[in-house]
């Protein structure tokens, strides 16, 4: 069990600081995460769940923590650089991160529940189902808070070209 939690620890604090908005406060929820599955690690059957069920109880952490503080923050997450020898040239790479910046920007502009679906499916490649079972919600208000948070970024973002950057 302990390698299963070990696994999905990066995963359970992306999703934290996604929620949290805060790197300290998303240590804390990743941190109070492993601990409950660690207390309750009998009560997870299948391995293969693993994910889904750690990122709801991350889920569940962070809405007690609202439920007593009534203060909601997003932050953007980190750029990750995993692949530094990929790196394209400076120009690029710089109208990349701007680019990336930009669609950060406006998805702390969505509304929670559309930038948790959005990111439990782009970054978490979380089925809807589990999506679902994350955030207590049904199936079908999954699809249209996902529907809802990609029609709103195409429609701020438009036909956004980062190389047209380069030229302004």
């Amino acid at each position: 069990m302990r390698e299963v939690l070990e696994t999905h620890l990066p995963y359970v604090y992306r999703f934290a600081l996604r929620l949290a908005g805060d790197h300290h406060a998303a240590q804390d929820i990743a941190q109070e995460t492993m601990l409950r599955a660690w207390r309750g690690r009998r009560r997870l059957k299948d391995k293969g769940a693993a994910k889904a069920w750690l990122l709801t109880i991350a889920a569940n952490i962070w809405r007690d923590q609202l439920r007593r503080s009534r203060s909601r923050r997003t932050v953007s997450l980190p750029v990750s650089r995993e692949h530094p020898a990929d790196d394209p040239p400076v120009g690029l790479a710089m109208t990349r991160r701007e680019a990336v910046e930009r669609v950060r920007r406006q998805i702390d502009h969505l509304p929670p529940r559309q930038q948790q679906v959005l990111h439990l499916r782009a970054f978490e490649k979380l089925a809807f189902e589990q999506i679902a079972e994350v955030l207590s919600i049904s199936v079908n208000a999954a699809k249209v808070s996902l529907w809802l948070a990609r029609r709103a970024l195409r429609e701020k973002l438009g036909e956004y070209d980062p190389a047209q950057e380069v030229h302004r």
